[in-house]
């Protein structure tokens, strides 16, 4: 979900629950924000695991593997037609709910993965380490460097 622009924002997360094209969320409202400040005049909002619940702790507790591939074409296909060349790492302490996540992730980054593409975040890390989730964020947050190769090893 999101808006295309001349220059789009990929935003990736885990379990935007409510949102829907028609109407934003929490979430997806400071992606928009954040995303309009830091330049971009699009932005996709993206999954990491193909899967929305209201509750996180609602999430499937075993991977379906179908739909993790499916997800990963898609990905793949909107950044070729998008041309994104800017991904925020935005999942936050969600990334534990799973087992299965981090390895989603980085099948999403080995698929993914060129010299052009740029991965941000917003503030410092989270206390366990993870890039922090975009609720809540002032408007004026300013994208910084994010060493998503780093963190998956």
């Amino acid at each position: 979900m999101g808006e295309k622009g001349k220059r789009t924002l990929a935003c990736f997360g885990i379990n935007p629950s409510t949102a829907s094209p028609a109407k934003l969320d929490g979430t997806t409202q400071s992606v928009k924000r954040i995303a309009e400040f830091n330049g971009f005049d699009g932005w996709l909002m993206l999954n990491i695991y193909p899967q929305r619940a209201t509750l996180p702790d609602n999430i499937h507790k075993r991977k379906n593997t179908q739909a993790i591939i499916e997800n990963e074409a898609i990905i793949h296909d909107l950044f070729e037609e998008m041309n994104i060349d800017t991904i925020w790492a935005a999942w936050g302490d969600l990334i534990e709910a799973r087992k299965f996540f981090t390895p989603c992730l980085s099948n999403i980054y080995t698929k993914i993965n060129h010299e052009t593409l740029a991965w941000v975040r917003v503030q410092e890390l989270t206390q366990k380490g993870h890039p922090r989730h975009p609720l809540y964020k002032p408007t004026e947050s300013r994208f910084e460097g994010f060493d998503v190769e780093k963190y998956l090893s």
